[in-house]
């Protein structure tokens, strides 16, 4: 029998601060360096510990930035934004930006849901505006903070369509990073150091 995921429909009021294990997030202004450095801090725990995840890189066209592909840390890739068409018009849009959200779902949900089962760390880039349009996704992510470690970038700015992030900022478990282009490296060590204190303890 092939495995079927499981999405709840799940609740702030369902998330157990006691049974959350540690989330770390990397928190910055768009173009700053969250993806690049959550890359080199991967690049460096792989090394250790097993993961799971995937980034979220800039997609261009003659230096024009064109949309995002999500690509897994196994290297599978697929399309999840690109800039509104006449074919794209029942999709969900962030800015000029249609979601692909079939697309994004079909790779990742699978990939995150399974991780917990085999994986010391999911790493996630990132918890933003285009993510969420997905609401398996987030319910997938509530499951998540009860079951592993999460290392993940989000957005400075609020999302009001999302209660997720500004749970996960708030919860006694979180450790927050506040990146810009001047601590990139220093915090680059600090985080990993975290990771490691986490992981050892679990």
């Amino acid at each position: 029998m092939a495995w079927q995921p499981y999405y709840a429909t799940i609740f702030m009021e369902e998330i157990n601060p006691e049974r959350m294990f540690n989330i770390i997030l990397v928190m910055g202004p768009p173009g700053v360096g969250k993806t690049t450095l959550l890359r080199k801090i991967f690049e460096e725990v792989r090394l250790i510990y097993s993961c799971q995840g995937f980034f979220t890189e800039e997609v261009r066209n003659e230096h024009v930035r064109v949309g995002f592909d999500v690509v897994t840390i196994s290297g599978q890739r697929c399309v999840l934004a690109r800039e509104r068409s006449e074919q794209s018009k029942q999709m969900p849009k962030v800015g000029k930006y249609s979601i692909y959200i079939n697309d994004f779902e079909k790779l990742v949900l699978p990939l995150i849901a399974c991780a917990n089962f085999k994986y010391e760390l999911l790493v996630i880039d990132e918890i933003g505006k285009m993510e969420l349009k997905s609401k398996k996704f987030e319910s997938t992510l509530y499951e998540l903070i009860h079951k592993m470690p999460i290392l993940a970038t989000i957005p400075c700015a609020l999302i009001k369509q999302s209660k997720l992030i500004e749970s996960l900022k708030k919860a006694a478990k979180s450790k927050i990073y506040e990146i810009n282009k001047n601590n990139r490296d220093a915090i680059q060590k600090e985080i990993v150091k975290c990771i490691n204190a986490v992981l050892k303890k679990n």
